[in-house]
């Protein structure tokens, strides 16, 4: 498990989870570039980010997804997936704090069912909740639907992996960027205060040339 993008459901529940709109997510980049289909899912299961995979296989574009129920995008219905059938994973990850798979029955664009494993975990930035990782993965063998789980679950956990270094390494980046702009803001003032001082200085010498001049002219 990654202990620092995971975390607990005491956690969970002091969290305020962004709803209903799109989020700036540090690692959205690289989600979009995996084949994988991807979203990120606020606290009242409104879509926040949609990866170019997920887009292509439902054939729609990013802003008929975004602000959208996941359960009316996937499953093309308009209430919460609920058991028997569809039992929702993000309902358990809040119940549990851990990472949930329930193997759902998706609608393609045309609307065809399809069987998926659907993972479920909560997605975090340190301490700031980024909402909840929906990944949705192709069942390609139902007899063997155990092992694909168990592999799904393992695909999610180096997604997971992959998106905290990520943000490390962004934030990281900030961090530096920061601290150049702070070094930076000194040394401007360090030099608005040497052209001062050099005003200063220039001043006087002019006022002693002057001084030096007018001394000599009375001296004559």
């Amino acid at each position: 498990m990654v202990e620092s993008t995971l975390i607990a459901r005491e956690e969970i529940g002091n969290m305020g989870v962004v709803s209903g709109k799109e989020m700036n997510i540090e690692a959205a980049l690289v989600l979009d570039c995996l084949d994988t289909d991807i979203l990120i899912v606020s606290s009242d299961f409104k879509v926040i980010f949609a990866n170019a995979s997920f887009l292509e296989k439902v054939k729609k574009k990013k802003e008929e997804v975004l602000g959208n129920y996941c359960y009316s995008v996937t499953h093309h219905r308009d209430s919460p997936c609920e058991p028997p059938n569809d039992p929702c994973p993000i309902k358990k990850v809040i119940e549990t704090g851990e990472p949930s798979i329930e193997v759902h029955t998706h609608l393609n664009s045309e609307n065809k069912n399809f069987l998926v494993n659907v993972i479920a975990a909560p997605l975090m930035n340190k301490k700031e909740s980024l909402g909840f990782l929906h990944i949705s993965i192709p069942v390609k063998d139902e007899i063997k639907i155990t092992d694909e789980m168990n592999k799904a679950l393992e695909k999610t956990q180096e997604i997971l992996a992959v998106v905290e270094l990520y943000q490390e390494q962004v934030i990281e980046l900030k961090d530096k960027t920061k601290k150049l702009e702070e070094t930076k803001k000194q040394l401007e003032s360090k030099l608005d205060e040497l052209v001062k001082f050099k005003s200063v200085v220039v001043g006087r010498e002019l006022k002693m040339i002057e001084l030096k001049e007018r001394i000599k002219e009375l001296e004559k």
